[in-house]
């Protein structure tokens, strides 16, 4: 298969994040369909990629069409499970977007529509595609620095207080920080720890009251068994941004406008309508930005910086840093310079690769599984107060080694 057709479900601010490398990676992919129940949210997409493409108004009706190889699922995330099923069924392989599901119960009948068909699927919007998180875990495995001690991936941000729909805030339907941000902060360390998670404790809490219905905030403390802890914190209310510990360079590697905090962001009364969040869309400022929030689409591009992730070994501490990471150890502080990380571009690229070299995916529908479970941990243990013991954990994949960038060797 030397370029896939890729059909879009949900066209939404996650799929559109994917519009350029849809079109930097003409030679790999083609977009040939879309399918929302927003008809003008396709047409806007359409526009935006510059090609006519069909346009379907269930997801199941464009998985039965034979004008697709493969479906990247980027529908609300109660909907995930049902429409990566259905995109098995018609032998589509499958990008679905972070959570893998809701419940453990439709990860599992995911897993097996998946395995049934014999399809790849990929599982979307990881941390662990950017270069730095991979040479993180890269030099964790090598034993250059000896045995992981300990890991600490904090964040704060805004993600709260930003443009919001009703159940875009609301965890009963799969949403709040900890299905939408938590992935990424798990996905993150389970991949520097290498080995299963065996079980989660944590505290999430609900301190906005203009957003009742989901979580805010969550600390959570993961053991994983090859005995390594990692710290979890993750606050989303938007009084402090982290990007003042990370040069001001955030999550797509470009610098913030406001990452001192000086200037206060807006402070929403509660969640938008459609109407006035697909508004901000197409004005190009989606999360509803003012004054004080986002970054500078000049700013030159570096390494992304989802928090601040630090990784402490018997001999030497790592974290990101601008160019790729700093190691300290017995000879002081070094940067190790780290390929630039095309944001949103790596899922489309491991697909074509999987189904051109006939390998497995790296991250497979049972690593999506163990990443939704931990989430459903960190929720289930902040309302019992007791550690959660994991079920359904996988090792961390194996990617090829990161060649340094040659300018910077």
């Amino acid at each position: 298969m030397d370029r896939i057709r890729i059909g879009i479900a949900g066209a939404g601010i996650g799929s559109l994040q994917v519009v350029p490398n849809l079109l930097e990676l003409k030679d790999k992919v083609m977009l040939t369909a879309l399918a929302d129940t927003r008809r003008d949210n396709m047409t806007y997409y359409q526009e935006l990629y510059g090609a006519p493409v069909k346009m379907f108004d269930s997801v199941e009706e464009m998985c039965a069409s034979p004008a697709i190889d493969a479906v990247w699922v980027a529908t609300p995330n109660e909907f995930h499970a049902a429409h990566v099923i259905a995109a098995a069924n018609n032998k589509k392989h499958v990008i679905c977007e972070k959570p893998m599901a809701i419940t453990l119960a439709e990860c599992q009948s995911m897993v097996a529509a998946v395995e049934k068909n014999g399809i790849k699927y990929v599982q979307g919007h990881s941390k662990v595609y950017d270069s730095p998180v991979r040479k993180l875990g890269e030099i964790a495995r090598s034993g250059e620095l000896g045995q992981v001690i300990h890991i600490q991936a904090l964040n704060w941000n805004d993600w709260l207080i930003r443009a919001l729909m009703p159940q875009e805030v609301d965890t009963a339907q799969g949403t709040g920080v900890v299905f939408r941000q938590g992935p990424h902060q798990i996905d993150t360390v389970r991949f520097i720890a290498g080995g299963k998670a065996k079980s989660v404790r944590a505290i999430a809490g609900r301190w906005e009251p203009n957003f009742p219905k989901c979580e805010g905030n969550y600390t959570a403390f993961i053991e994983f068994e090859n005995d390594i802890p990692a710290n979890l914190m993750f606050d989303g209310y938007g009084y402090f941004d982290v990007t003042e510990f990370t040069w001001g360079i955030g999550e797509a590697g470009k610098k913030h406008r406001n990452p001192e905090s000086i200037i206060p962001r807006a402070r929403p009364k509660g969640p938008v309508s459609a109407e006035e969040k697909y508004g901000l869309v197409r004005t190009g400022n989606p999360y509803g930005y003012g004054a004080g929030g986002g970054w500078e689409p000049t700013a030159p591009q570096q390494q992304p910086f989802y928090g601040l992730v630090m990784v402490t070994c018997e001999k030497g501490v790592m974290r990101v840093s601008p160019n790729g990471l700093y190691i300290y150890d017995q000879n002081g502080r070094r940067e190790v310079p780290c390929p630039s990380t095309p944001h949103r571009a790596a899922e489309l690229i491991e697909l074509w690769e999987a189904l051109n070299y006939d390998r497995p995916t790296l991250l497979d529908a049972r690593w999506g599984m163990a990443t939704t479970e931990i989430c459903l941990g960190i929720l289930q243990s902040s309302k019992e107060r007791r550690d959660i013991p994991l079920q359904h954990q996988t090792r961390a994949p194996v990617f090829e080694p990161l060649v340094a960038p040659a300018a910077a060797q």
